[in-house]
């Protein structure tokens, strides 16, 4: 198995000019149009209701965590049918 190092793409823009050619998802042969950030992405919107949640007890702050991620994914189910149809 071959494994190539590549860096994310947001992160790749505070690089100097010669990591592009390097080490960008462009050109890995296979990663089609991935931003590499998936993670980041999916957290981000965990901004909005990290603050509210910072002060709750364990239990209430996982089950907000927990409801807010549920309707996150909802969205997206919904979100791909609607794009697929």
């Amino acid at each position: 198995m071959e494994i190539t190092g590549t860096v994310r793409k947001w992160h790749l823009a505070g690089h100097i000019v010669e990591c592009f050619p390097k080490f960008s998802l462009n050109f890995v042969e296979g990663t089609a149009k991935v931003e590499g950030e998936i993670l980041e992405t999916l957290w981000s919107d965990m901004d909005e209701v990290a603050p509210i949640a910072q002060a709750m007890s364990i239990a209430h702050h996982q089950e907000v965590v927990n409801d807010h991620m549920n309707n996150s994914n909802w969205c997206k189910i919904i979100w791909i049918g609607k794009s697929l149809y």
